[in-house]
């Protein structure tokens, strides 16, 4: 495991090779509402793709709480750094939550932010998306947008309205009674790729708690709602999706 600060912050990534080969990369972008980096979203994440034969990284971008765009730039640039790596091949984002409000919008407005960044493919779990009234995680966007918390700002961050026939595939999972991220987020998300027919598979669980990762003992260990198996499923679907779409 290899460890990188990034623009001499406390921010960092940590590498996680699954070989000396060269092989797809994930990089992984943990959830805490913008607040934190949850470690039940991260290395062992990171584990189960090596585990699978993919490279993972997994971005550690709320070491410091600097507002928007700081965070995407962070991935940008760990995303472009992937892709002058020689052990790299294709490259694909998964983000948890607020982790996957940053992904997609790093694949909606990747061309602001400097770097070479636009993923292969992404995969969302439970992503934050939408600022509107009654879906949003009010708490991530003021955090993320602090002082610039304003009506303009709103609308560009509320992602399900800034789809375009740019975006790569999409993998999408959500569990029909989270708690903390409405399910709403998912299904308005889903409606604006069906308008621009991106490619994209859909899985929303019955049942399911806010923040269920990969819903084994890893995650479970705080919560034992969140180990789950029969969530747990998302990850061989996600594998499959990867190796049909992409192999």
């Amino acid at each position: 495991m290899e460890k990188v600060f990034l623009f001499n912050t406390a921010n960092y990534y940590e590498l996680f090779l699954a070989d000396d080969k060269k092989r797809d990369i994930i990089v992984i972008v943990p959830g805490g509402g913008y607040h934190h980096c949850s470690d039940l979203e991260a290395s062992n994440v990171a584990a189960k793709f090596n585990e699978y034969g993919y490279h993972a990284v997994v971005l550690k971008y709320r070491e410091t709480l600097d507002k928007y765009p700081f965070p995407q730039k962070l991935l940008a640039y760990t995303i472009d750094t992937m892709k002058k790596n020689e052990l790299v091949s294709r490259i694909f984002t998964i983000g948890f939550s607020a982790g996957g409000h940053l992904v997609l919008s790093n694949a909606c407005y990747y061309k602001e932010y400097g770097y070479d960044s636009k993923p292969d493919g992404l995969i969302l779990c439970y992503p934050v998306v939408s600022t509107a009234p009654g879906i949003a995680h009010d708490l991530s966007f003021k955090l993320l947008l602090d002082d610039d918390l304003n009506e303009a700002s709103l609308d560009k961050l509320s992602l399900e309205k800034h789809i375009s026939n740019d975006l790569p595939p999409v993998f999408l999972w959500h569990c029909f009674t989270d708690e903390s991220v409405p399910v709403t987020n998912s299904l308005v998300l889903l409606n604006s790729l069906k308008k621009y027919n991106i490619k994209t598979e859909c899985h929303i669980f019955s049942e399911g708690v806010h923040g269920m990762s990969l819903s084994d003992e890893t995650t479970g260990i705080l919560d034992s709602r969140k180990n789950n198996p029969y969530v747990s499923r998302w990850f061989l679907m996600c594998i499959d999706w990867l190796k049909h779409n992409f192999s």
